[in-house]
């Protein structure tokens, strides 16, 4: 359902482009949930951006449910991510406006489709914001907004989605909630999920785990455990690190780094 191939990207700086992804080639086949995870700066969110029709990459090419990204026009693609995808992402994309219960209701009216009442309400309950329907995101707390996001997706119930850090704003009991939601859809027939996440907990719930380092896909895990998940990422951590004491000069006598004139 969703197929990466030999995927860059690079972010213009000046006169400079600064490379972020270096050929990346992956897939997720229905009824999978597939954990992305690495050091800050790996390119992970990149990566689901690429992946979801939000950036256009600059090499390499996207495929969801059998449709070329590249060869799409915006509007296209803005169909696309209406009809058949879903986002949870970390900065919640609620309409400031709308309440609760009707920013999950927006992509329905937005696809001009019949708005399930009882659904929406079904699944503000079952994110616990049966409550707080009616209360607009500036009286929420983070996390109040990303259960709203949340429940967003699962009533639309979209053959893909990508979620980045679904359940970092969220206590534990709630997240827990949450995460056998995104299982469950992820299991089903003609669906799949994708998702960043730093938790080795929530890496754990996924039949596999793809981690990057340096642009670069460095390792996978399939039906990991938290623990085997939290040893790859120290030792990733631990490159990153090293890497960036190498490209130092550091002063032995004064015991400082000096990477550059002071």
């Amino acid at each position: 359902m969703i197929v990466a191939d030999r995927i860059e990207h690079a972010y213009q700086a000046g006169d400079q482009q600064v490379p972020i992804l270096h050929g990346i080639s992956l897939r997720v086949t229905q009824g999978e949930m597939v954990a992305v995870m690495g050091p800050s700066g790996s390119g992970k969110s990149t990566l689901l951006y690429c992946l979801a029709g939000l950036v256009r990459p600059t090499g390499g090419s996207a495929t969801l449910n059998g449709q070329n990204l590249s060869q799409l026009t915006d509007t296209q693609l803005a169909k696309l991510r209406r009809s058949e995808l879903g986002f949870v992402f970390q900065s919640y994309n609620l309409m400031p406006t709308l309440s609760g219960f009707e920013n999950v209701a927006l992509p329905f009216r937005l696809g001009r489709r019949p708005v399930p009442t009882e659904k929406i309400r079904e699944v503000l309950d079952t994110v616990g914001l049966g409550h707080r329907a009616d209360a607009l995101p500036s009286a929420m707390s983070g996390g109040e907004q990303q259960r709203v996001a949340l429940a967003r997706v699962l009533a639309q119930r979209p053959p893909i989605v990508f979620a980045d850090e679904p359940t970092g704003a969220l206590d534990t009991r709630t997240g827990v909630i949450v995460l056998d939601e995104l299982v469950n859809l992820a299991h089903s027939d003609g669906h799949c999920v994708l998702t960043v996440t730093h938790d080795p907990s929530v890496a754990a719930r996924c039949d596999r785990v793809l981690f990057l380092f340096n642009g670069r896909l460095a390792q996978e895990l399939r039906t990991p455990t938290a623990e085997q998940v939290a040893g790859v990422m120290t030792a990733l951590t631990a490159e990153v690190e090293a890497a960036e004491v190498s490209t130092g000069s550091t002063d032995v006598s004064t015991g400082s780094t000096d990477g550059g004139a002071r």
